[in-house]
């Protein structure tokens, strides 16, 4: 990365095509399966061993898990030139997704979903929602939360919209418990693609920085974000995604404005003023002030 201000960042050598792995640890890609453990430490031990996470029983996505546990270098510069996507181009890839896509069989559409920009890196600028830790996953090794709130061994679930209007909304509410507050949540969900910071990415490039209590700062505040574009197709049901909800039940319980996310974010800025455009020299990086 270029330099910035604030805590030092670290590098690390990565690549977008295989995740790292000690000697004798498979972690290509096309040999991506799906494994049963228990035992794990933390984090580290987790991702040190198992590519693409594992759990105690086999039922996950090895392929989609494999992309979501990738190490990508953070580009370089203080502007990367990458593709910002606005919300008509999340429109679009929900649209045109390919039929067939369910949870346990991304593998077999990955050349389909590279064509339409899988695993490149792409950005997007918008209003930070909200950020919270989330759930046990098998791409984290099935590891529950033993950091309370901090969430080490956990991805951070970060909700990113277009709105202004809903971006107020949430600064005005912050720190409020009240019933208008969760049905505001509600709405932000709805409305929010969504990005993700894996632990160990967090681990590799951006330790004491990218903490939730950082990004949870900025709630509110226009962001730009810069990550791996993939289809998070566990996710891909109108109960989940309004992209494809139909009933009312199904737009009164979806909770993501899209099934695509940026997934590792590789890096995370924030505008120091009102608004940004997207070149703008008053983006900062996360942590730097």
């Amino acid at each position: 990365m270029g330099q910035v201000s604030g805590p030092s960042r670290a590098t690390a050598p990565a690549t977008t095509l295989s995740a790292e792995a000690p000697a004798g640890v498979e972690a290509n890609r096309d040999n991506a399966t799906a494994v049963q453990c228990d035992d794990v430490l933390d984090f580290q031990d987790c991702h040190s061993r198992f590519p693409t996470g594992c759990s105690q029983a086999s039922g996950y996505d090895a392929d989609l898990n494999f992309l979501k546990n990738l190490l990508i270098p953070p580009p370089p510069g203080a502007n990367p030139a990458v593709k910002y996507l606005a919300q008509s181009d999340y429109e679009s890839l929900d649209a045109n997704l390919p039929d067939g896509l369910s949870k346990n069989n991304h593998a077999d559409f990955k050349d389909e979903l590279g064509k339409m920009g899988e695993g490149q890196l792409f950005g997007v600028i918008g209003y930070l929602y909200y950020a919270q830790p989330s759930g046990v996953e098998s791409s984290n090794c099935q590891l529950a939360n033993e950091d309370p709130p901090e969430g080490s061994n956990l991805d951070y679930h970060i909700g990113i919209g277009f709105d202004a209007n809903l971006a107020q909304q949430v600064q005005a509410a912050t720190g409020k418990s009240s019933a208008a507050a969760k049905k505001l949540l509600k709405s932000l969900e709805q409305n929010s693609v969504i990005v993700e910071m894996t632990p160990h990415y967090r681990f590799n490039f951006e330790p004491g920085v990218w903490t939730i209590e950082n990004v949870k700062n900025a709630v509110g505040r226009q962001v730009r974000v810069i990550g791996q574009l993939l289809v998070d197709s566990e996710h891909n049901l109108p109960a989940q995604n309004c992209a494809i909800a139909k009933t009312v039940k199904q737009k009164q319980s979806c909770w993501r404005a899209s099934v695509w996310e940026l997934h590792p974010v590789v890096r995370f800025q924030v505008c120091k003023t009102a608004s940004c455009s997207q070149d703008d020299p008053n983006w900062a990086e996360l942590g730097s002030s």
